[in-house]
């Protein structure tokens, strides 16, 4: 489908909390497995300091969520702690992988629908 070649799942990083839910109300019946659920993660980020010695800056929040369809996995972690943003996040990129349906139709029409709204704010 051509317009998947515009469509930017990084979108969903913008996207109000009322797309989020609608989002991961079109995937509640479908046939997903949630290998891991929005779990939160932690990362240390390490940086030099004047005299190039290591130290830890600090810790960020990072949820993190696998889903698998079909056989094919995707993951997705966000930094903040929004973990249905990282389950929404995998859920679009999974059946965005997916073969031709509606779900996928749906998906693809949400995350335009996002992007249009996102351009006209900018």
């Amino acid at each position: 489908m051509k317009e998947i070649e515009h469509l930017d799942t990084d979108i969903i990083n913008e996207m109000p909390r009322e797309a989020i839910r609608e989002l991961l109300e079109l995937v509640e019946r479908a046939p997903i497995e949630i290998a891991s659920s929005s779990r939160p993660g932690l990362t240390l980020h390490q940086v030099l300091d004047a005299f190039d010695n290591e130290f830890l800056l600090g810790q960020i929040l990072d949820p993190q969520a696998e889903v698998a369809l079909n056989g094919k996995r995707a993951f997705a972690r966000m930094t903040g702690d929004e973990p249905e943003r990282s389950l929404a996040w995998a859920c679009a990129k999974i059946f965005l992988q997916a073969e031709d349906c509606f779900i996928k139709l749906k998906i693809i029409n949400l995350l335009a629908r996002e992007q249009c709204q996102q351009a006209r704010v900018a």
